[in-house]
């Protein structure tokens, strides 16, 4: 870490110096590689509930299975924006790029078995029933061998998959560079003037590949079918099947419905991305290369894409995320107390303060533009959100009450029935209140719970 000063001085000077314009991204680059590394840990979290609410379940294994995939992808994304990486870290960690893409072509395996649990034929139950143990050692085996096989046949791992860049610039002058398969860099690194502000800089970045391009269609596709493929096996369901069965079959098809959404914007940003380049390729392409980048007239692309490279991943991450919270209600809402209101209070905090994260960065880069300033923006976005929170938790909330309804556990059905019989004549008297006491602490229902069910059934009462 000497090379680049403590880490905390080291972050500050990112953090401190975002500057699309001037094209300084770095910091803006290194904050959402912060996001996508707690998204993925999120999602590993959730992935454990799973699989803890019933372990022996296919329909648990497998959910468990694809959002542990996910979570992997998620924390591998946007790794190597995280940290200032000494080049033989770089080279060691490359494999996390390997299993970036080998999750890729899980997630097309895992998306096609999901409508099979939904459907009644000999091939649905083999495919469920490989979910206890067959699955979880095939998939994983099975799509890294496809990759391997195909990175092989197009030049290479590094040449179908892409390199990473590593740069290191002690001052303003000529820098240092080099790349993950050990190939030397055609120029040498250019530190400007004007990114002396965060110098001592150690940066590294990854291209994409031929191949790599390929197997960001996949999961997208995998998803479009197998939304598909819910819609049209399950409408029986739909039909003749009880309300909890509808709203599991809801949530999974909205789960890939959002999936495919945030990856379809995924997508346009990687053509966003391609065609903002100009007709430097590969290793060239740098903020660190003279050839391409003038400092004293910075060409748009350079500071468009800045912009628009970090959305090809956060939008993967939002898209995994969207995704484990609507699996986790479908899945758990009858087997864990209370989780359908956790995951939407989650929810609902989740979209604040993504709201919060995004107009705090757009406000403080507009006033930095415009009176240089940046902190400025930050109080003048900050003041409303503080003021119009209550409103605007309102409306997140009925966003996540839309997408994951009302549901309740056995036990805590059992005290709604309780309850209900206790107030048909509008009325909760003290032998009641005792009896129902008694009732909960037998179902194994705290005092909070049992204030929300009762608040629950009185709302629904007045709605009626």
């Amino acid at each position: 870490m000497g090379d680049v000063g403590s880490l905390p001085s080291y972050y500050w000077r990112l953090f401190t110096n975002i500057d699309f314009t001037a094209a300084q991204p770095f910091g803006f680059w290194t904050l959402l590689s912060f996001f996508t590394i707690l998204s993925g840990f999120s999602i590993l979290f959730l992935t454990f509930l799973i699989y803890r609410a019933d372990s022996k379940n296919p329909k648990n294994r497998f959910i468990a299975m694809m959002l542990f995939t996910e979570s992997v992808r998620c924390m591998a994304v946007s790794f190597f924006y995280a940290y200032p990486y000494e080049l033989e870290q770089i080279q060691f960690l490359y494999f996390i790029r390997i299993i970036f893409y080998t999750t890729g072509i899980m997630l097309l395996f895992l998306y096609l078995s999901a409508p099979f649990f939904y459907i009644e034929n000999r091939f649905s139950k083999w495919v469920v029933k490989s979910y206890y143990y067959r699955a979880q050692i095939f998939i994983p085996v099975i799509s890294f061998v496809i990759l391997l096989v195909a990175c092989m046949s197009m030049g290479g791992i590094h040449e179908s998959l892409g390199e990473t860049l590593w740069i290191y610039c002690e001052g303003v002058g000529p820098g240092v560079g080099g790349t993950s398969s050990g190939e030397p860099l055609t120029y040498v690194p250019h530190c400007d003037e004007g990114l002396a502000s965060v110098y001592p800089l150690m940066w590294s970045t990854t291209l994409i590949g031929p191949l790599a391009q390929i197997i960001f269609f996949i999961p997208l596709i995998g998803a479009i079918i197998t939304t598909v493929m819910i819609t049209f096996t399950t409408k029986e369901i739909f039909r003749t099947g009880s309300t909890s069965e509808k709203n599991e079959i809801w949530a999974i098809r909205l789960g890939f419905i959002g999936k495919t959404l945030f990856q379809f914007l995924s997508i346009i940003a990687l053509v966003t991305f391609f065609s903002l380049l100009p007709d430097v390729e590969g290793p060239a392409l740098t903020w660190f290369n003279a050839d391409a980048v003038d400092y004293d007239s910075i060409p748009t692309w350079a500071i468009l894409i800045g912009v628009v490279t970090p959305f090809i991943s956060v939008n993967l991450v939002l898209a995994a995320l969207f995704e484990a919270f609507v699996f986790s209600y479908a899945v758990m809402k009858h087997e864990v107390l209370g989780i359908d209101e956790r995951l939407r209070k989650t929810f609902t905090t989740a979209l604040f303060a993504g709201l919060g994260a995004v107009s705090f960065l757009v406000a403080t880069e507009l006033m930095e533009n415009a009176a240089g300033v940046g902190w400025l923006g930050g109080v003048i976005i900050g003041i409303p959100l503080i003021l119009l929170r209550k409103p605007i938790f309102s409306a997140f909330s009925k966003i996540s009450i839309s997408i994951m309804p009302e549901a309740h556990t056995g036990n805590e059905q059992a005290y709604l029935e309780a309850y209900s019989i206790a107030m048909d004549d509008g009325v909760v008297t003290e032998d009641e209140r005792r009896m129902l006491k008694i009732q909960a602490k037998t179902l194994g229902l705290d005092e909070a719970r049992v204030n929300h069910l009762e608040s629950h059934y009185s709302a629904k009462s007045e709605e009626e």
